[in-house]
């Protein structure tokens, strides 16, 4: 059977020279795509070098969206340029790695002589740039040095505000102590010793999420991008708006209100008294979500987040109804790991489709009708889903349910993004 492009999911005929190890090789179907896939693949390939953080930015800038790992958010300058800044920082990253070829070994060593080189580095790219919307980067960029003033080391950082100004830790802070009736000067050990039950916790680190301007977006690889359904959301866009949605209703309840209807798992209802309930049903799945979020929900959803975003883990049951189970090794992981990318992302499969194809054994049938298989990825995926996965699964063993723990620890990390167990 004829073997398929990495990249381009065509036939091909190149078979990547380092991929010697390996039991399935990449192959491509062009040099050009065996290039542009090379910063993806070379954390599947025998490696020639140790891989840096600068690697991880390449990637992110190839799939075009924010690094998710966290050392590399860091010491790349993304996490001190909160919010707007961030994005138009990224932007910088995305014209001189995408657009002028700048390689990760050259972004490593510019980080690694300081913060000053890497700024006046950056800048001096952006010049050679031809384009209207690189010259708005370099100027913007030329007057913020002191983006990369406080940049993390090589070191993981202790809590998401590393290298963040106190003062500015506590202009956003402040309104959410505020909003959930603790005193301002209230600390992040204030708050860990509070004794508030997890529940209370996600909400007020929702509110701190939604603080203009602030990060403006809940990070993907948290509980709480499940708890309160940004997981049914199909594109970042509608992410957005489903924060300003909840922004909306933040203005119009108490927070004792809203802590009160997470907890009972009754958001949607409350979204319907306060007059948002059409918003809220504009939104696909999102009030089915609701109605039993967070103390249980559909376990399609941390599929979704498993093969969507990194650090997230990947749970045995998870792994069980959905062909992960029954991979041979890293590389088939990542091949079934790109097909639900490509089902979630790139064909907007329903997850509930989804969710009622693992009920009935339909995985394999579900997922050929909507990539249309060939070749060795055809033969993979029935072994997978077919062969593999159960061909019947009861209603209550597709759904996850939260218990709780004992107080969480909260440190200046949480005061962005709370913690969770996940019992399945």
């Amino acid at each position: 059977m004829p073997n398929t492009c990495a990249k381009c999911k065509g036939p091909a005929m190149r078979r990547c020279s380092g991929c010697t190890a390996s039991e399935s090789p990449a192959w491509y179907c062009t040099p050009q795509c065996q290039k542009t896939h090379w910063p993806e693949h070379r954390y599947e390939c025998g490696p020639t070098r140790e891989l840096t953080t600068a690697d991880h930015l390449v990637r992110a800038v190839h799939r075009g969206r924010m690094p998710d790992d966290t050392a590399t958010v860091f010491q790349y300058g993304l996490a001190a340029a909160w919010t707007k800044s961030a994005a138009i920082l990224f932007e910088v990253y995305v014209s001189v790695i995408r657009d002028l070829g700048v390689s990760a070994k050259k972004m490593h060593q510019w980080r690694l002589s300081g913060p000053r080189r890497l700024h006046s580095e950056l800048v001096k790219r952006l010049e050679l740039h031809p384009g209207e919307r690189q010259r708005f980067l370099h100027t913007w960029l030329a007057q913020k040095p002191w983006i990369f003033e406080r940049l993390s080391s090589d070191r993981e950082p202790t809590t998401m505000l590393a290298g963040i100004p106190p003062e500015l830790i506590r202009q956003y802070a402040s309104p959410a102590l505020r909003y959930a009736g603790l005193p301002e000067w209230y600390t992040a050990d204030d708050i860990r010793n509070s004794g508030m039950p997890d529940f209370w916790y996600y909400c007020f680190c929702l509110y701190v999420v939604l603080l203009p301007p602030h990060l403006q977006r809940v990070p993907g690889n948290l509980f709480d991008w499940v708890c309160f359904g940004f997981c049914t959301c199909y594109d970042d866009e509608a992410e957005m708006r489903l924060c300003d949605l909840y922004g909306e209703l933040l203005d119009r309840c108490s927070f004792d209100e809203f802590y009160a209807a997470t907890r009972t798992a009754s958001l949607a209802s409350l979204f319907n008294k306060h007059g948002l309930g059409a918003g809220m049903r504009s939104f696909p799945n999102l009030e089915d979500m609701l109605r039993t979020s967070p103390v249980s929900y559909r376990i399609v959803y941390l599929l979704k987040q498993y093969v969507l975003w990194e650090n997230v883990k990947l749970y045995d049951h998870v792994a069980r109804t959905f062909g992960f189970a029954y991979c041979r090794g890293e590389r088939e992981m990542t091949e079934l790991k790109g097909l639900y990318r490509r089902l979630f992302v790139e064909k907007r499969v329903d997850p509930l489709v989804l969710h009622q194809a693992a009920a009935k054994g339909r995985l394999y049938e579900v997922a050929d009708e909507s990539c249309g298989f060939r070749g060795a990825e055809k033969a993979l995926f029935r072994r997978l889903l077919k062969e593999g996965c159960p061909r019947f699964v009861p209603e209550d063993e597709l759904y996850g349910y939260y218990y709780g723990t004992s107080k969480p620890e909260i440190d200046l990390l949480d005061l962005i993004n709370g913690t969770a167990s996940i019992i399945l």
